[in-house]
């Protein structure tokens, strides 16, 4: 069995915890991953990214993880580790959070999701195969986005929030030699150049089988789906277009109570407004969601900074046609729907209002040819399947 060091939690406490859907762990790692089997001499791999899954996964069921449905990077982080052992890496696994040493001599490769590779030694540097697993935009967009928007909606509603996903500076696709990325070619603007991009298709974490929307319905409602960040994620600016637009509903799907500043501001727009509902976190497997969301039409996520983004890659499963910023980096966008290029917020609602009227008013037929679009991008790029095919190809590079 793999050693597990510096958990901040013994696996059965873990355990007790799954009924209530919490699962932290601040730090720690888990050392020799394939070991058993591949020997001794096997080449070696250190991965840092979330660790939250990995426990389940050495246990051998991962499925288990009692978070594996809050976001898609529980599951791909097991299967990353499935897929460099298939290929003959044992895995050293530290968590985002571990302060422990890393002995850089130990490694034929790292994937580092945070700012370690600047830390290789010079001497090492060159014979170590060296991959940023990027996930978002670069940390200085990000950053001044986030600011940005927060700014933004205090001039326009006279509240301040408090930021939520403001990132360290990070330098690490300045040493890799690959560096990952889910979005659109917007995503790597201003990343370093040189490492070799390698696009990953991000999984979903429910794939349902497709149904045909009543687009006399479906045609007049819209949803969001989001977790933290709802200034940066623009859902200000989404409850702000359809204020304009009474005939056409938004649903949003998400945790808005726990900003409490921002939630001070949605909670009575909820009550002034009927064609906004609140519908809080809900589980994107539940039949409830999928009802939801086969009544709406259309997806809207203007978001000041994504990396695409896992809750639109989760839509299109639901034929939802994406309404986005250029700015979230969206894929799907690329074959239906719309994409705001503005990062003025003010614009950006005006291009929301028109985008999603404009949606509204198509023809049943165009409306059905869309979702069928969506849907099929969605199954052919926002799967598990999706992922592993992605991944093991960047896995080839590296052999």
């Amino acid at each position: 069995m793999p050693s597990i060091r510096g958990l901040q939690y013994r696996f059965s406490e873990v355990l007790k915890k799954a009924a209530a859907r919490v699962f932290t762990l601040p730090g720690g790692e888990i050392m020799g991953i394939g070991a058993s089997h591949l020997g001794r001499g096997a080449k070696r791999a250190l991965v840092v990214y979330t660790i939250q899954a990995i426990p389940y996964y050495v246990t051998g069921d991962v499925m288990r993880c009692p978070i594996m449905d809050e976001h898609t990077m529980y599951w791909e982080s097991a299967e990353m580790v499935r897929l460099l052992n298939e290929a003959g890496y044992i895995v050293d696994y530290y968590d985002i959070h571990s302060r422990a040493p890393i002995d850089w001599n130990l490694y034929d490769l790292v994937i580092d999701e945070r700012n370690n590779l600047i830390n290789i030694p010079a001497a090492r540097r060159a014979s170590l195969k060296k991959v940023y697993y990027c996930t978002g935009n670069h940390w200085l967009f990000q950053d001044m986005a986030e600011l940005g928007r927060i700014r933004d909606f205090q001039q326009r509603q006279g509240i301040y929030v408090a930021p939520e996903r403001q990132v360290a500076p990070l330098y690490s696709d300045e040493v890799a030699d690959f560096m990952t990325h889910f979005g659109t070619p917007f995503q790597l603007q201003l990343f370093d150049a040189r490492p070799q991009k390698h696009l990953l298709d991000i999984s979903a974490v429910h794939e349902p089988a497709f149904r045909r929307k009543d687009m006399a319905t479906a045609r007049h409602n819209f949803l969001w789906l989001g977790s933290g960040g709802l200034v940066l994620k623009g859902l200000d600016l989404a409850v702000e277009a359809f204020v304009q637009t009474p005939d056409l509903h938004l649903y949003i799907a998400g945790h808005a109570e726990r900003e409490t500043h921002f939630w001070s501001w949605l909670k009575p727009m909820l009550a002034k407004y009927p064609n906004i509902h609140y519908l809080g976190w809900m589980d994107v497997g539940t039949a409830a969601f999928a009802e939801i969301a086969h009544r709406c039409v259309g997806s809207v996520y203007v978001s000041s900074t994504e990396g695409g983004p896992g809750s639109i890659a989760q839509l299109t499963h639901f034929g939802l046609i994406p309404v986005v910023t250029e700015t979230a980096a969206v894929r799907a966008a690329e074959v239906a729907g719309a994409v705001i290029c503005s990062q003025q917020p003010v614009e950006i609602i005006s291009q929301l209002v028109h985008a999603v009227r404009e949606l509204s008013g198509l023809p049943e037929a165009e409306l059905h040819e869309q979702c069928e679009k969506v849907h099929a991008f969605g199954q052919q790029h926002h799967t598990r399947a999706a992922y592993s095919r992605t991944f093991q190809a960047l896995v080839a590079k590296l052999l």
